[in-house]
């Protein structure tokens, strides 16, 4: 035999606030807008693209969190990227800053240079002036003081007389340290020195 029918019992409704929730398009546009600036972030010198993207984001984020009966999830995540990025391009801006600036002060900084020749005779002096090469004949021991700019680099060669037996040595100084130093003896001793600001 076939069980008497049932009519199906009635379903009780849905209690308010308990709908299904909806996907959010402003979390995802948070989250998409967080992701790039994250990317950007921490690329030197287009960096700044962050500083639109990430507050972008935040706005969407916050925006995506007061929806009702939606996905909070990719709203607090872009909020979150959002915030991580202006802090990431703050700190790569300050570092390329401080690298610039150490740079610029490389650049413009003032060096004394100083070129130190000993000899026991006549010799022949060439140096490097910052503008060119000059040449001095000496009898005695010399010295000569210039100023550069920057990164320089100086040369200093000294060369005794071809009729005598002679003793040179030559001496580059940056700013009172010796960056290099050479000698030589006999007829037409020779000695060359070089070096650049950097080297010191």
């Amino acid at each position: 035999m076939s069980e008497p029918y049932s009519p199906p019992l009635p379903q009780a409704p849905a209690e308010p606030g308990t709908q299904p929730l909806k996907s959010n398009g402003f979390g995802t546009t948070a989250l998409v807008l967080g992701i790039v600036a994250v990317v950007f972030a921490i690329i030197p010198i287009v960096g700044f693209v962050a500083f639109i993207l990430g507050p972008l984001a935040l706005i969407f984020g916050v925006i995506g969190m007061t929806r009702k009966f939606t996905k909070k999830g990719t709203s607090i995540t872009g909020l979150i990227l959002g915030v991580v990025s202006i802090i990431v391009a703050i700190v790569v801006t300050a570092m390329v800053a401080a690298a610039a600036n150490s740079v610029d002060q490389a650049l413009n900084k003032e060096h004394k240079i100083e070129y130190v020749v000993t000899t026991s005779g006549p010799a022949k002096v060439t140096y490097w002036n910052g503008d060119g090469s000059s040449n001095e004949d000496i009898a005695a021991d010399w010295k000569k003081e210039v100023t550069a700019k920057g990164l320089s680099f100086s040369t200093l060669s000294v060369t005794g007389d071809f009729s005598a037996s002679t003793s040179v040595t030559c001496e580059i100084l940056v700013d009172g340290a010796s960056v290099s130093k050479n000698s030589g003896s006999g007829t037409a001793a020779m000695a060359s020195c070089s070096g650049s600001s950097s080297s010191k």
